[in-house]
């Protein structure tokens, strides 16, 4: 029986492919790993000198507190709504995040390869070619999805009885546009630019091993397994995540800052390497680490299958 072709839209370098692929694929990893992301987050807004350890417990007992009553199932709901808090903007921020982040990524290639008037095919690109890709990829991410991301920070910094805590989205869009004004929405986007870099700096190690992986067997990419996808995806998000962690704890504590007048990043930086020392750029690594090796997993795993099931 013949093999049916895909269609003229649903071609390697479909906007719509990587669109849905990316959707798919951040809506899947948000589910799953929003509790450490959670966890990380209060992790890196701990401006005490505690240990990594000592933040950990101490957000523990504060869930464990707020989420507790005479009721087990009552209790357990309120846990669960507890760690879960904040789950509506990363859901929008995630989804949207990666669908952009996938489709300009494709559009960025697709034009590099115009460029030097190569036939559209990502082995025809080198390491640095991926990176520069990925760079304006991230760039345009960034710039669309930053006032997702500093409702998303602030929902989760505060408990649901916090005074002043935004109770939804909307009332997050409002309560910024009111106190803060239009410049509200992207505080935190100097350090978010700069942090493109860790995303950059993953996929081109991540393209570049996969293609490695594709010239070596001699395959195409849909006859990588699994485990290779893995193995690709988990190495790459090691490394860059190590490389370049003190930019997402920066990116964070200006985000939370609902003050008008904002710390500037030099002196944010000076603060916290005075205060907290050199473990301050690290605060919450390890649970940010568990977080985003599985979820990097599930992110590029999900990407790929979905991607080979729209293109067969």
């Amino acid at each position: 029986m013949r093999e049916s072709t895909p269609s003229a839209s649903w071609h390697p370098g479909s906007r719509a492919v990587e669109m849905i692929a990316g959707l798919s694929a951040g809506f899947v990893t948000t589910v799953v790993s929003h509790p450490l992301d959670f966890i990380k987050l209060r992790m890196q807004l701990d401006v005490t000198s505690a240990t990594q350890w000592q933040a950990f417990h101490r957000i523990y007992e504060d869930l464990m507190r707020s989420s507790s009553t005479t009721a087990s199932r009552t209790s357990s709901r309120k846990l669960i709504q507890s760690i879960y808090r904040g789950v509506g903007p990363n859901l929008v921020g995630s989804t949207a995040a990666w669908a952009l982040y996938f489709t300009f990524y494709r559009e960025y290639k697709n034009l590099m390869l115009d460029y030097h008037h190569s036939e559209h095919n990502d082995s025809n690109l080198n390491s640095g070619q991926y990176l520069l890709c990925a760079f304006e990829a991230g760039w345009t991410t960034s710039l669309i999805t930053n006032p997702i991301w500093v409702i998303k920070t602030r929902m989760i910094s505060t408990s649901r009885s916090t005074p002043g805590a935004y109770t939804s989205i909307w009332d997050g869009i409002k309560q910024i546009f009111i106190h803060e004004g239009f410049k509200g929405y992207y505080k935190g986007l100097s350090p978010a630019l700069v942090n493109v870099s860790q995303g950059a700096l993953q996929f081109s190690i991540y393209d570049t091993f996969k293609h490695h992986l594709i010239l070596k067997e001699g395959q195409t990419e849909r006859d990588l397994t699994t485990l290779e996808y893995l193995y690709a995806s988990a190495t790459s998000k090691m490394l860059a995540t190590i490389s370049l962690y003190p930019l997402q704890v920066i990116r964070s504590r200006l985000q939370v800052n609902s003050n008008k007048h904002m710390e500037s990043v030099v002196y944010l930086v000076h603060k916290m390497a005075t205060q907290e020392g050199l473990k301050g750029f690290y605060k919450g690594i390890v649970a940010n680490l568990i977080r985003v090796v599985p979820a990097t997993c599930i992110t590029f795993t999900v990407y790929e299958n979905m991607r080979t099931i729209l293109l067969s």
